[in-house]
């Protein structure tokens, strides 16, 4: 799936190292669920065994994003669909843009494309997302996006020593 210059497209071996890097910085396991180092023979084992998998029995998805230009062609990040649920036509969306890549709307043109998928090839009736409160960025994103705040839940996650909540934020699609 393609947006003027970002494409949206299932994952290859050849993005193991980069997967592999993203998974693995610890910087950004606050903002998501993370808390583990991934090896890059699991994350190898994993690209080539969600390919045969039903999206609906394993209930995941995995996405690079690509973003196009003149000179070429560079992966800037990844985009999920987790807890797909195919009885009730929902799924919660995670996003994460390379560190070098932030802050150039490629994010908010990849939620756009992984709407359309969701929406037209899932048939999904709506996406949630689970964002920090303090992430500043991603709760930006997600209210431009069109979703709305519906809940903030207290001391949700923990952070080194603290309690931070997290706001819940859907859309209908």
């Amino acid at each position: 799936m393609q947006e003027e210059r970002i494409i949206m497209r299932a994952l290859e071996p050849q993005d193991a190292e980069k997967v592999y890097e993203w998974e693995n910085d610890y910087e950004q396991w606050t903002n998501g669920v993370n808390s583990r180092f991934f090896s890059l023979f699991a994350i190898k084992e994993y690209i080539a065994n969600q390919q045969n998998e039903d999206i609906f029995a394993c209930s995941q998805t995995r996405n690079i994003i690509e973003l196009h230009t003149n000179t070429g062609k560079r992966m800037i990040g990844c985009v999920d669909l987790y807890d797909i649920d195919a009885r009730h036509s929902k799924a919660g969306v995670g996003i994460y843009i390379d560190s070098k890549e932030r802050g150039k709307h490629y994010a908010t043109k990849s939620l756009e494309l992984l709407e359309k998928y969701a929406a037209n090839i899932l048939c999904l009736h709506q996406l949630y997302a689970f964002v920090i409160e303090d992430n500043t960025a991603s709760n930006s994103l997600f209210t431009s996006a069109g979703y709305s705040l519906n809940a903030t839940l207290k001391n949700w996650v923990r952070v080194k020593d603290n309690f931070k909540n997290v706001n819940v934020y859907q859309k209908i699609l």
